[in-house]
This record gives structure tokens, sequence and C-alpha cells, in this order.
């Protein structure tokens, strides 16, 4: 009897867009084999299913998307030294609901619009307590940004403490 992990060889290899010589060759098998094992006519031994299981995994997982494939990189930020009227022109230009706060480039925090609705015009965005956003860096797998933005209204991907991206809901439909 065939292992269900077995049995999802095919499929798997599909949806990678794999031939059967392909995935064989970087199994370090056969493609004759590799077609036995996926019609069922032959039991791999433990090493060759392990190797076109491992092989499998990481194909599959260099080809999922991270974070860098999905991110806007046309950040909009505000300083410390910005007023709440420059945020609400901008908020209203872009049609963005949320900033990241910089201070010499680099992420101090994060302030939502919402936040400025109580707020004088005049005011200085260094002075609102604002809020965090989350932060990943560019090589995060897409399915752990879609966690955060579950609990968030974006994910700021950041290098070095630099704003390299954000990510909203909206970027991955």
């Amino acid at each position: 009897m065939a292992l269900p992990e077995l049995e999802s060889i095919k499929q798997r290899r599909r949806a990678l867009g794999l031939s059967q010589y392909s995935l064989a060759n970087k199994a370090g098998i056969s493609q004759s084999m590799l077609a036995k094992i996926e019609n069922k006519r032959a039991e791999p031994s433990f090493r060759i299913a392990k190797e076109i299981l491992e092989t499998l995994e990481e194909l599959e997982n260099a080809s999922s998307k991270k974070a860098v494939d999905v991110m806007n990189r046309n950040v909009i930020s505000l300083q410390e030294t910005d007023t709440v009227e420059k945020a609400i022109g901008l908020a209203k230009k872009y049609a963005v609901s949320q900033f990241p706060v910089v201070r010499d480039g680099l992420l101090v925090k994060s302030i939502s619009v919402r936040e400025l609705l109580d707020i004088g015009r005049e005011a200085r965005i260094g002075m609102i307590d604002g809020i965090s956003l989350p932060t990943v860096n560019e090589n995060t797998p897409v399915e752990a940004v879609k966690s955060l933005l579950k609990s968030s209204q974006a994910v700021l991907v950041v290098e070095s403490g630099r704003i390299k991206g954000i990510i909203t809901a909206e970027d991955l439909l």
C-alpha cells in the first residue's frame, strides 16, 4: 500500500509545472522509475521516496511567493516633523489609511488615519503615539504575511530598519 504522500507526487509535480523527466533528474532517479511510482506500478525504496519528496518540498518552497513578490514598493511615509495637515493631504491624495513614520530613513513607528481624527492639523506627527505595524523581511512567505494581516491593516517589509515595501490585504487578492 502506497503512503498518502507518495500518492500526491504526480499532483505536486504538475502543480510545479514539472515534467516527469525534470523531477526525476532533480531527484536523481530515472524518469521510468518516477512514472512507475506515479502510476502505482512500483513501490520505491525508502531512499528513493525520500529523495522525491524532499526534492518536491524544496521546489515548492522555492516557488512559493515571498513578501518581496507582493509588496508595494511605493511606500508613502511621514517624518516625525511633518504635520497632521500633511498626513491628511497625503491620505486623501494616495488613498492610504496608514503611514510608516521615519527618522533619518529608519522606521520609528506607524500611524493610522483614525489616529488623526481628533488631533489639530498643526500638530507634529512625532507627538502622536501611533501604532506598531508588524514587520517582516523580503523572504517571509506570503502565507505568514496573510496571518499577520488578519489582525493588522498592513505589514511593513523592512531590512536593517529601512522600509522596503508595504503589504495590505488588497495586495494579496
